[in-house]
């Protein structure tokens, strides 16, 4: 069993804190100590990739929900305003694609941004069943504070790491995903 998933409270056999040792120190907060577990095909010990993207987004999640909410923005919306600031008049299947939204959800969320008067959905003059998104001007000043809050979140993340270190990084997620999405091709077809 590895550190990663053993739950007794009883030590690992490489001394390694259990996930019960990591939680019950008393309150909700998880001690920082990572979980490790070593790679049997590698000598060193390695971090779980997908705890330390998830620990990473939703750290990250939770500093843009917090600015957001502040501008009255509810979840889904300011990555949806982020992605029109730069493309707008694209589609709802793009808007879908490009923040990795259920296409029921984009759904619901442009529908409480239009009510909102934050966009404004019009007809492609070439296939007019479907929609183009725009927005607003609301929607244009609420982007601008999205901006704002993601350069905010970016300078805490990016804190300490020079731009060789942020390039890498950048390179490096860009692999992971690209691994990530064609698993789910792989799986799909």
């Amino acid at each position: 069993m590895t550190p990663a998933n053993h739950h007794s409270g009883e030590p690992t056999s490489d001394g390694s804190p259990t996930l019960d040792q990591r939680t019950s120190k008393g309150s909700n907060a998880i001690e920082r100590k990572p979980l490790r577990t070593t790679d049997p095909r590698n000598t060193i010990e390695l971090e779980p990739i997908h705890h330390q993207l998830l620990v990473a987004f939703s750290h990250s999640n939770r500093a843009m929900q917090m600015r957001t909410r502040a501008c009255g923005l509810k979840p889904g919306q300011p990555k949806v305003l982020e992605h029109l600031a730069f493309h707008e008049g694209c589609t709802q299947q793009d808007i879908a694609r490009a923040c990795v939204m259920d296409k029921s959800t984009v759904t619901s969320v442009l529908g409480r941004m239009e009510e909102a008067g934050l966009i404004e959905r019009r007809a492609k003059a070439e296939d007019r069943r479907v929609a183009a998104v725009f927005l607003s001007e609301a929607g244009r000043s609420a982007a601008s504070k999205v901006l704002d809050c993601r350069t905010e979140v970016d300078t805490i993340a990016w804190a300490g790491l020079d731009e060789q270190e942020r390039a890498q990084l950048c390179s490096l997620l860009d692999r992971v995903i690209a691994n990530l999405e064609q698993s789910e091709r792989e799986e799909r077809s």
